[in-house]
């Protein structure tokens, strides 16, 4: 591999895949060509800015709930770069995601907005959470912050347990300031339900490091994640997760914990559908409906349908900056709104019409997952 060529694409896939901080921290002492190696420092120097500044707004924004009395869960990007990776400048982050119980999402809103947020909420607040599972962003220039509810759309086919989330979140610091975070098992959860449900592999690799990651640095309890995935009624997504962190990544997932989880409708094509999007090939190939599909042809009225639609056609500025690498307060993520529809058509069209045809197989397979 000493293709100038090769190693161009080496870098593009790692942009594409949202590893570009962790392939230069493997490569940096392996002789990689100094071109390469010059764009993965300036790749990882960038996101320890990004990091750093984004560290300091949480810093004073979890020291402005804590003495209005408003208790915080730190979710996700936040809690895995500083405990999980030990190193803020490894895992890219684009927004910070706390979650805050239902009863304080007025009051906590009310105190960003206070810091110099802005939001572009105009209906009550009960509403929101009646069909989403966090309020709109709130933005600074520096800083993008969603305030979760739950950890899943209400909408969604899960059952998840929002006491049970606080009742066993553990006491940490994060940004400095004394805070909570998921138990070890609900962040794997949260982390495969997101993966595969939430975002259906759209976000490439680097979700499934953070599987890997958080299986290595905690000592996961299997049968309480078999037990809440049970219980969240979510074993398909968990399943179709954690099978592919550990045959795909190598990731220590009991096979017996496998075996407890798997459904025992599961469809073997699922597996290579999710590589498929994992790796975002959409070759000449028949592929099975995807979850957001499957979402869409099991949903019973029509309003969630038209949900359905729009979040996944027109999702929220942080979402589409995520997404297409874009700072989420740039008007130019406005411009891949067209290209996002392209590709949503692209990927989904003839999946759909076969459900629209009523393809037999397509159908039965539809009627299985999730």
């Amino acid at each position: 591999m000493n293709s100038t060529a090769n190693w161009d694409s080496i870098f593009q896939a790692s942009e594409k895949y949202r590893v570009t901080p962790l392939l230069y921290h493997r490569l940096k002492h392996l002789g990689v060509p100094a071109p390469l190696m010059k764009k993965l420092k300036t790749a990882h120097v960038a996101n320890l800015w990004i990091n750093t500044d984004l560290y300091n707004e949480l810093s004073k924004i979890l020291s402005t709930l804590q003495q209005a009395g408003i208790p915080v869960i730190v979710l996700k990007g936040a809690h895995l770069a500083e405990k999980v990776y030990s190193n803020i400048a490894l895992r890219s982050m684009n927004d910070l995601d706390i979650l805050i119980r239902k009863t304080d999402l007025f009051a906590a809103e009310k105190k960003l907005l206070e810091m110099g947020y802005s939001s572009s909420r105009e209906t009550d607040i009960e509403e929101v959470c009646a069909e989403f599972h966090q309020l709109p962003a709130l933005i600074k220039p520096n800083a993008a912050v969603e305030i979760h509810w739950t950890i899943e759309y209400p909408t969604s086919p899960f059952k998840i347990d929002v006491d049970g989330l606080w009742k066993r979140a553990q006491a940490t610091t994060i940004a400095g300031v004394e805070t909570l975070v998921l138990s070890p098992e609900d962040l794997l959860l949260h982390l495969c339900l997101h993966t595969a449900f939430h975002h259906i592999f759209q976000f490439g690799l680097r979700p499934f490091y953070d599987i890997w990651e958080t299986i290595r640095h905690y000592n996961i309890d299997w049968e309480q994640v078999q037990l809440r995935s049970h219980e969240w009624d979510a074993n398909n997504s968990i399943y179709l997760a954690l099978y592919l962190a550990k045959t795909s990544f190598d990731a220590n997932v009991p096979n017996e914990v496998l075996e407890k989880l798997k459904p025992a409708s599961f469809d073997p094509r699922v597996e290579s559908w999710a590589k498929e999007e994992i790796l975002g090939k959409f070759e000449d190939i028949i592929l099975p409906p995807s979850s957001v599909l499957i979402q869409f042809w099991k949903s019973k009225h029509l309003s969630e349908k038209a949900g359905i639609v729009l979040n996944r056609l027109f999702p929220y500025r942080e979402e589409m900056a995520e997404l297409y690498l874009v700072p989420p307060n740039s008007p130019k993520i406005y411009l891949y709104y067209p290209v996002r529809l392209i590709n949503m058509f692209r990927r989904h069209s003839r999946a759909l019409w076969r459900l629209l045809r009523r393809d037999k197989e397509t159908v039965n397979f539809s009627e299985q997952q999730f």
